[in-house]
């Protein structure tokens, strides 16, 4: 195919793909860096278009406005890829400050080779930049959960290869001059495969917001929206899965509960109560083992499983825990005192399968009456009461 055509198929995928990009972007957070995915497409397309109608007229004027903008795009991209992975995108004056550099560099090397130092140039920064893109994907990778690595590593790999074909095309260029350009093997083999580049980037970008989404389901279906501990759903999901391992461990619960949390919402409003339920949520979650897990399970109801542990443990847990509430100092809007919680813990037996889950459950619940009955602020086990619950 002529590599003109194949530019013009290039442009309109690029323009269309910002399109899309900017359309996702409505339904997305702020910061979810589809917009500047958006702006370096649309960009990167009408440069590509213009270069080709203007391509033998170097010294027009606005060649330089052209060159910078397919600089800029790849910014745009690389800004981008770093708002999506949680860093910042960097700020617009530094951004609008590279283009203007490489605009001067891009004046004094036409001024001074023409036609091949401008294409020399403009190829040579171009692949650094999808060196710079490739790099950034590799360090987004590190830092984000398992499912989006697998874009991020396919993006890595595009970017990486299309960077050694963009330098490879300015040295093709210095070497052999601007006949190469369009004429050639290898011009068909880089046009090719920057089209193909292209199309994989954008289903690439594309694949990266569906598992972002999907990931954000799983935790609004798994996660408390106000604690964001786990939530009935997922405390469901994670004990069918422990129980469902062959080598599954069994389970002491503690069924903690805040005291008198009614009188905090009736004195304080339910905005103070729910301040006062993240900071116990907070200070329950620092304390937990790393193999432990805790949910909320009512309005001031909290369930933490101690995986593994004989009766000793539990107990010391149960104590941790007490004493990390009792230490809070919960600062109100309306209260000139922080106000101070307590809370009354019930522990069970230990859960060895799935069919004593309830059982266990039902345990921990009665310690925990047992607990309040006998002045709350306290740990009760179920070990303790003497009755025979089964």
């Amino acid at each position: 195919m002529d590599p003109s055509t194949v530019i013009i198929i290039l442009a309109t995928h690029l323009i269309c793909s910002g399109g899309l990009y900017y359309l996702i972007s409505r339904d997305m957070p702020p910061r979810s860096g589809l917009v500047h995915w958006a702006a370096g497409g649309v960009i990167f397309g009408v440069a590509y278009i213009a270069r080709l109608s203007i391509e033998r007229r170097v010294a027009a004027p606005w060649t330089v406005a052209m060159d910078s903008a397919m600089v800029l795009a790849v910014l745009l991209f690389v800004a981008g890829l770093r708002q999506f992975s949680g860093r910042s995108a960097g700020r617009w004056p530094v951004l609008v400050g590279a283009v203007s550099v490489y605009a001067a560099a891009h004046l004094a090397v036409a001024l001074q080779w023409g036609g091949i130092g401008r294409h020399v140039l403009l190829n040579g920064t171009l692949g650094l930049l999808y060196l710079a893109l490739a790099a950034e994907g590799l360090r987004a990778r590190s830092l984000q959960p398992g499912r989006l690595r697998s874009p991020l590593l396919v993006l890595t790999a595009l970017m990486g290869l299309l960077s050694l074909f963009t330098l490879a095309r300015a040295a093709h260029v210095a070497w052999q001059g601007l006949d190469v350009l369009y004429a050639g093997l290898f011009a068909q083999v880089f046009y090719g495969y920057a089209s193909l580049a292209a199309v994989m980037l954008a289903l690439n970008l594309i694949w990266l917001v569906f598992v972002r989404l999907n990931s954000q389901l799983i935790e609004l279906a798994s996660r408390d929206a106000l604690t964001r501990l786990l939530n009935r759903n997922g405390l469901d999901e994670l004990v069918m899965r422990h129980f469902a391992a062959r080598d599954a461990r069994p389970i002491t619960l503690l069924q903690i509960d805040i005291d008198h949390f009614k009188r905090i919402n009736d004195s304080h409003g339910h905005a103070s109560g729910d301040r006062v339920l993240r900071e116990v949520a907070n200070a329950l979650a620092a304390h937990v083992r790393a193999s432990d897990f805790i949910a909320r399970v009512g309005g001031e109801e909290f369930l933490v499983g101690c995986v593994a542990a004989d009766d000793g443990v539990s107990r010391a847990l149960a104590e941790r825990l007490l004493a990390s509430v009792r230490k809070l100092d919960v600062r109100l809007p309306d209260a000139k005192l922080p106000v101070h919680c307590t809370v009354s813990i019930g522990i069970s037996r230990r859960c060895g399968d799935l069919t004593a889950w309830e059982r266990c459950w039902a345990e921990a619940d009665r310690a925990l009456y047992a607990a309040k009955a006998a002045g709350r602020d306290r740990v009760v086990s179920v070990n303790s009461l003497g009755v025979d619950l089964r």
